[in-house]
């Protein structure tokens, strides 16, 4: 049996489903389980970063280039002291800083050799009169080269006209040229390819059989969902929802009713052998969806895409009448509410203070600060930024979940993990697995109201949360116990029943 996961991103910014994905490599890694992470499109390092970040290691990650010419993984192996020996560029100075080597010749950088931390070579980059002209990338060997062009660009600038793909041995194995908008594959037995040619070509070249399965955590439109489910050959298909399947009126601007996003998946469910999702609350309303709208219904399973990582430990110096949220910083997420709420608050008791921790848009991030000065609140409401908040909810007394839906929400197991008093909207469905109403904070009915009157309710609650210190130790108490229940050996349980490991 053969595992992949299919839905590694390119250029896409940091998030949950990045988080869920690196837990998954973990348990799968704890039990010895063989998994291909496969790019469809050729990774960036940035993208390779933040995917090693999560624990998952470059030798099980594939993309369908690099497959294509006969690699199974993106290990480095080749030192640079190997290209170092074998260099030819004139140079007359070395410089070395962190992990880039500059070869240098007139005081102008000719060659820039980078590496990781164990010198093996990751690129080399070789330039004229300070214009890039070509970088050749390394695995096990050179893997493939890019040829720039600087005919229509700006004065130091090049353009990337073609790559050259090479096999173990160093013979080219097709190149991939781009010519204005479009992008073609030509191999070296003249066969000519597009993108979507090469992607079915690819997955024709796995030879998935019905003893495999194939992971995927992403919808959308995505361009290889159709050739992986045409040329599975009844491999199984585990497909993972990260969020809802549905969406009420106002709640996305891009969805109304069934999520676009997974639309794929559900219009060809009968192709699907199991859909996952984080909570019995989804579990139950993703089988009436799809009944409704006469959908096939596979498998559901329940399996939640994180575990409590730390022990309870009970945690007397947290700072006073401190309000933490951790998430993106988007409109859905309800920052905003949180923010005006908060500022209402403060009105009754002057000790009350909020950090925001997350990134996201900056247009809302501006609009947010607004709110902030425009009610001389920066002294009170704090933007941290991203950071790994993981060791700094403890600092905390209470967390706070403003967003209007959350198919999980990592940062409220984190949250209750740590024991904090939560306070939130009462919406599917994170908010309604973690928030207790009145056993470990408070949920909020904020149905039909006005934004403004809401924030205010919202302000009181807050008040109410802080005003007495025997409730609120309560509360961080009774977190602890509703987060006893997500361990990572459950869900290693779950995982490995579904894959039939154990």
């Amino acid at each position: 049996m053969r595992i992949f996961d299919f839905t590694l991103m390119n250029g896409y910014e940091f998030s949950g489903v990045d988080v869920a994905q690196g837990f998954r490599a973990k348990l799968f890694k704890k039990n010895n389980i063989d998994i291909k992470y496969c790019f469809m499109n050729l990774p960036t390092q940035r993208d390779l970063d933040l995917y090693i970040n999560q624990g998952i290691d470059r030798e099980q990650i594939i993309s369908k280039e690099i497959y294509l010419t006969g690699r199974m993984d993106m290990r480095l192996s080749l030192k640079k002291d190997i290209l170092l020996s074998k260099e030819i560029i004139d140079h007359d100075d070395i410089i070395e800083k962190d992990n880039i080597t500059y070869l240098i010749e007139n005081n102008k950088k000719k060659c820039e050799i980078i590496c990781d931390d164990e010198n093996n070579i990751i690129s080399a980059s070789y330039y004229k009169d300070e214009r890039i002209i070509f970088t050749s990338f390394y695995f096990d060997s050179l893997a493939y080269t890019e040829l720039y062009g600087t005919s229509d660009c700006e004065i130091g600038e090049s353009q990337l006209e073609r790559r050259l793909f090479w096999d173990t041995n160093g013979k080219l194995v097709f190149e991939q040229v781009f010519d204005a908008d479009k992008i073609k594959y030509v191999f070296s037995n003249g066969q000519v390819m597009d993108n979507q040619e090469l992607l079915i070509y690819f997955i024709k070249q796995l030879a998935l059989n019905e003893n495999d399965i194939c992971i995927l955590d992403r919808g959308g439109y995505l361009d290889y969902l159709r050739p992986l489910f045409e040329f599975g050959n009844r491999a199984k298909f585990i497909c993972v929802l990260h969020s809802d399947q549905y969406y009420e009126l106002n709640e996305n601007i891009g969805s109304l009713y069934m999520n676009y996003e997974y639309y794929y998946w559900f219009k060809y469910s009968q192709a699907i052998d199991t859909f996952i999702v984080a909570t019995e609350e989804q579990r139950k309303a993703l089988i009436n969806k799809l009944k409704e709208h006469d959908c096939y219904i596979p498998s559901v399973s329940v399996i939640p895409p994180g575990a409590i990582e730390t022990q309870k430990c009970i945690i007397e110096n947290r700072k006073k009448y401190s309000i933490i949220s951790a998430s993106r910083i988007e409109e859905t997420k309800g920052i905003d509410l949180l923010i005006a709420a908060v500022i209402e608050a403060h009105k009754y008791n002057q000790y009350i203070n909020l950090d925001i921790y997350g990134e996201g848009s900056d247009e809302y991030i501006l609009h947010l600060n607004n709110i902030v000065s425009s009610n001389n609140a920066s002294d009170y409401i704090h933007f941290m930024g991203r950071q790994n908040v993981k060791l700094l909810y403890r600092n905390y007394e209470v967390y706070a979940s403003f967003s209007q839906f959350e198919s999980f929400g990592l940062s409220l197991m984190e949250a209750t993990g740590n024991g904090l008093a939560m306070i939130g909207l009462d919406t599917r469905y994170g908010n309604r697995l973690f928030i207790k109403n009145e056993q470990n904070g408070y949920l909020i009915d904020g149905k039909l109201m006005n934004k403004k009157v809401l924030a205010k309710k919202i302000g009181m609650a807050i008040v109410k949360i802080f005003e007495n210190e025997d409730r609120l130790k309560l509360f961080h108490e009774n977190s602890y116990k509703i987060a006893s229940g997500f361990t990572e050996a459950s869900v290693e349980k779950k995982w490995m029943r579904l894959l039939r490991y154990k």
